[in-house]
């Protein structure tokens, strides 16, 4: 009998575990080695006695797509569906979305009608710029960034102020640089196969019909914008990491750092960490790129250098609750083109989104979140190259939020989180960047495989969907 270890104990770590255990039971032990003394990677939540809760990375998930179903099945094999808050398409988080743009919020357009509407930040109505979209010519270029994509179909202004603002919110970076073969793959194939993305709207990329049942039939039905958990996105990862230690085959290792991984003669890896040495037949990195390549031999040297040429960047979360109803506007929340302001991402409207994670009982408060820094970090940074104080952050961000949304009152409660290279962000030619590590990896004969953020989307349903089909690629041979 066999050992499978994994490597990385956040989401696509927890995820290539259960499903090891569930599709591949020639293993009888299945380890997951976590650097850090808890699980769940940057999916982090904090629930205070009164029963406030602060998202300190994710805070919710799509239902659309097959990657989408998929987390909400295992949501629902892991007991949460009674835990499920889902929003619906009449909910203001669904309806209602702003840019923060010449010093005031937009509101982006909420149906087709004002499409036809010349609304702020833009000069013309958005509808100018789709009719023109099917008669602009195809690239013949393997990948490009984000920016020239858009600006190419859609036009310079749509692409200056809503595409530079969505990639800060999404990816905490810089659209000018972003590949969208890697970040937008359905964008990019529409124009591959129809020449058009109204063509491909309309045309092509429309979900198959599924058999439901449960959770996802519900979202289906009830057209779910988006979803969470009465205790937070946590509330999914520990029951992931309850469920893999059920059984006697799991065991979860915390602040166990893997220190090298080198092949054995027998066509195995030894994988080690400062207290023990384990041969593994199947080995899943689900960790940074980065630190994969730490780890591996230096006669991969070739690998090293290409796991380590992927960049990330780091975004500092900042929580705000301010006591009463503070919010202007109802919505989901707000994001901020780079020339707006360099390094606030956007603000996120909490209290809004999920009302069910305020305070309970009186007084009424207001949740927030404003996300700083990614590919514009280095603006926070102090002359000798630190970055501020917590309550100098908090300051930093209360002030924002002054600014943006007229809170004048102070935060009653606040909470600060540096995530560290947190967001990879896929440069143009990524995808082949992906091959070309995957090839040489496949070359070295070794069983390692590779899950995770890195590679092939960064999102939480991205993670779970990519490492369980790893682990059916494995099971298929």
């Amino acid at each position: 009998m066999a050992t499978a270890v994994v490597i990385g104990g956040g989401v696509s770590g927890l995820a290539s575990a259960l499903y090891i255990q569930r599709s591949l039971p020639q293993f009888s032990k299945v380890i997951l080695l976590e650097g850090s003394s808890r699980v769940g990677g940057w999916v982090n939540t904090t629930t205070y006695p009164d029963g406030a809760i602060f998202e300190h990375g994710p805070r919710s998930l799509r239902p659309v797509g097959e990657a989408g179903r998929n987390t909400l099945l295992l949501a629902e094999e892991l007991g949460l569906t009674k835990h499920v808050l889902p929003i619906f398409p009449s909910d203001p988080a669904a309806k209602n979305r702003y840019l923060f743009v010449d010093g005031k919020l937009c509101a982006l357009p909420t149906n087709a009608w004002s499409m036809f509407k010349k609304l702020p930040p833009f000069t013309k109505p958005l509808i100018t710029s789709l009719w023109k979209e099917p008669f602009h010519r195809r690239s013949n270029e393997q990948d490009e960034s984000i920016y020239s994509f858009v600006r190419r179909r859609l036009g310079p202004e749509f692409a200056d102020i809503a595409i530079d603002a969505l990639c800060r919110g999404i990816f905490a970076g810089d659209c000018r640089k972003l590949s969208v073969q890697a970040c937008f793959p359905p964008l990019y194939e529409m124009e591959k196969k129809y020449g058009s993305l109204i063509a491909g709207a309309l045309f092509g990329f429309k979900d198959p019909k599924v058999e439901a049942t449960g959770l996802v039939r519900r979202a289906i039905e009830d057209k779910w914008a988006s979803w969470s958990l009465s205790k937070g996105l946590q509330q999914l990862t520990d029951a992931m990491a309850a469920s893999i230690q059920k059984t006697k085959e799991g065991e979860i290792r915390l602040d166990t750092k893997v220190t090298s991984l080198k092949p054995s003669p027998n066509g195995k890896i030894i994988v080690s960490t400062p207290s023990d040495s384990i041969e593994a037949s199947l080995v899943i990195s689900a960790v940074y790129s980065k630190d994969l390549a730490a780890a591996l031999p230096k006669s991969m040297t070739d690998l090293k250098e290409d796991l380590s040429a992927l960049p990330s960047v780091n975004v500092v979360v900042v929580n705000l609750e301010y006591k009463e109803n503070v919010l202007p506007v109802k919505g989901f929340g707000h994001l901020l083109p780079s020339f707006e302001s360099g390094p606030i991402l956007g603000v996120v409207y909490d209290s809004c989104t999920y009302p069910e994670h305020n305070r309970k009982g009186c007084p009424e408060s207001t949740r927030i979140t404003v996300m700083l820094g990614g590919s514009w970090y280095d603006k926070l940074l102090s002359p000798d190259g630190n970055l501020p104080s917590g309550s100098d952050i908090v300051w930093m961000a209360s002030q924002a939020a002054a600014q943006q949304l007229g809170i004048k009152s102070h935060p009653i409660r606040s909470h600060v989180t540096l995530q560290k290279e947190c967001l990879p962000q896929y440069k143009v030619g990524h995808v082949s960047w992906v091959e070309k590590v995957e090839q040489k990896i496949k070359e070295s004969n070794l069983p390692l495989h590779l899950v995770g953020s890195s590679y092939r989307g960064p999102a939480i349903n991205d993670c779970i969907y990519n490492a369980k089909k790893v682990v059916e690629s494995l099971k298929a041979h």
